[in-house]
């Protein structure tokens, strides 16, 4: 009758002590901060990523924008007071945004061709970095419907940005930004660029 009383408080124990493993609640929460941290963290850094992105995407438009606005507002430029424009809109952005970002200004003028109907031609077309410029006289075909008048001229900016998460390990790839703004000239129906 000993073994079987020997083997009967064995069990007792066994479920004794399984019973206060079961039981302990000491760590719990260390357990499910150890499962929710990677999320809360990646989620943090994400949230970061996203505003600053949707931040200089509001800073290059605006950029692209002042540029747009100071072509309208002359009566003619050059080839230099472009490129000052450039300098001096960009300097809103950090070195790294502002070496990112390219933007074309170009100028295109509609008139009737030998039907009769509207053509609008680039006068002169000049970017940041020298590149995505249109060739003078090319037709210049993707404008909304209505935006032009014969005999005028609509200066088109366009803005071309590659955003680079900093936290490549939780945002990844390259964002591409690319707007286009089109006004119209304030003081003459043409704005000329002698050296475009």
């Amino acid at each position: 009758m000993k073994p079987l009383k020997k083997l009967h408080l064995g069990a007792l124990r066994l479920k004794l002590a399984v019973e206060d493993f079961i039981g302990n609640r000491q760590g719990t929460a260390a357990v499910e901060f150890a499962l929710l941290a990677p999320l809360m963290i990646a989620t943090y850094f994400g949230t970061v990523e996203v505003s600053r992105a949707y931040i200089i995407k509001n800073k290059v438009e605006a950029v692209s924008e002042t540029i747009a606005d100071l072509v309208a507002q002359g009566k003619s430029t050059t080839t230099s007071e472009l490129a000052d424009m450039f300098k001096i809109s960009s300097k809103s952005l950090t070195p790294s945004q502002e070496a990112g970002i390219n933007l074309v200004v170009t100028a295109v003028r509609t008139e009737p061709n030998d039907d009769g109907e509207k053509e609008t031609k680039v006068t002169w077309s000049e970017s940041k970095d020298g590149t995505k410029t249109y060739s003078k006289g090319t037709t210049f075909t993707d404008l909304p419907d209505g935006i032009t008048k014969n005999y005028e001229t609509i200066i088109v900016t366009e803005l071309y940005y590659n955003h680079t998460s900093i936290m490549e390990y939780f945002v990844k790839g390259t964002k591409k930004f690319d707007r286009r703004f089109i006004t119209k000239p304030r003081y003459s129906s043409d704005i000329p660029c002698s050296d475009c």
